[in-house]
């Protein structure tokens, strides 16, 4: 019987389990590890809006409600039972002329892309401690064609935008802590 042959082996086997334990641990990764520990929930009440676009606060406030439930790293609770709130304010949205369409000598030049530009500023409150964790502008963008000739639609461009705004959010959040 050859014991150094078995040494091997046995070492070998040690090596192939622990890789492989070590593997599992990062099949399972939370950024809950990463906030305040006394803060378990969140409250999103409805953004305030400082422009003129019909039914925006709605809109916005429910996508980012959707974005925070979809990411699960804090549960979206009622006002009065939460731990943390965050408040937003639509501070603008636009639509700027993109792309134009070359014109001929008798026709005029036409926009074929318009871009979204959405801005947001959101305050992340700690209702435990009492004190603000943050307070920022956010942007989103995203373009659409006014034509309705393709799938980009400016409903398509909110939406967008909107979501790129909720990961903006969500990341600082997490990059905080």
């Amino acid at each position: 019987m050859d014991y150094r042959n078995i040494k091997y082996q046995i070492v070998g086997i040690i090596l192939v389990v622990f890789m492989l334990l070590s593997n599992s641990a990062c099949w399972y990764y939370s950024f809950k590890g990463t906030l305040p520990p006394h803060i378990k929930n969140i409250a999103i009440p409805l953004f305030s809006d400082k422009t003129a676009e019909f039914n925006i606060q709605q809109v916005v406030t429910d996508q980012i409600r959707i974005g925070f439930i979809q990411e699960n790293i804090l549960k979206l609770v009622e006002e009065e039972n939460a731990h943390s709130i965050l408040y937003g304010s639509i501070l603008s949205i636009q639509d700027k002329p993109l792309v134009f369409k070359e014109s001929g000598s008798d026709t005029p030049e036409a926009v074929t892309e318009y871009r979204l530009t959405l801005k947001i500023e959101v305050e992340w409150f700690d209702k435990i401690e009492n004190k603000s964790l943050f307070k920022k502008q956010f942007t989103g963008y995203s373009e659409y064609d006014p034509t309705g000739a393709t799938e980009r639609t400016r409903i398509l461009a909110l939406e967008e935008s909107i979501d790129n705004i909720t990961e903006d959010i969500i990341n600082s959040i997490l990059a905080g802590w």
